[in-house]
């Protein structure tokens, strides 16, 4: 995980926390504040990466793979971005 805010912009981010958090409630809003066009859902280590535009949502903790493991945040980071608009 990335002690950082992620630079907003093209590049995909993963966001992870525990099933029923709100991930995919909050999907769109967290998409939008990262400007992010495209949300995959359910992502699990070992599934193809979308290096651009995408936003990936995870019950995961990891490992993650490169370059997976530097465009890592928690959903409680992500939210934080959301609601700092």
């Amino acid at each position: 995980m990335t002690d950082q805010a992620p630079t907003l912009g093209r590049v995909s981010w993963l966001v992870h926390g525990p099933q029923g958090c709100g991930k995919t409630t909050n999907a769109k809003r967290i998409a939008e504040r990262l400007r992010l066009g495209t949300i995959i859902d359910d992502w699990q280590p070992g599934d193809p990466w979308c290096p651009t535009d995408c936003l990936i949502l995870t019950n995961s903790s990891g490992p993650y793979p490169p370059p997976v493991a530097g465009r890592v945040i928690t959903y409680d980071a992500a939210m934080d971005l959301v609601n700092k608009q």
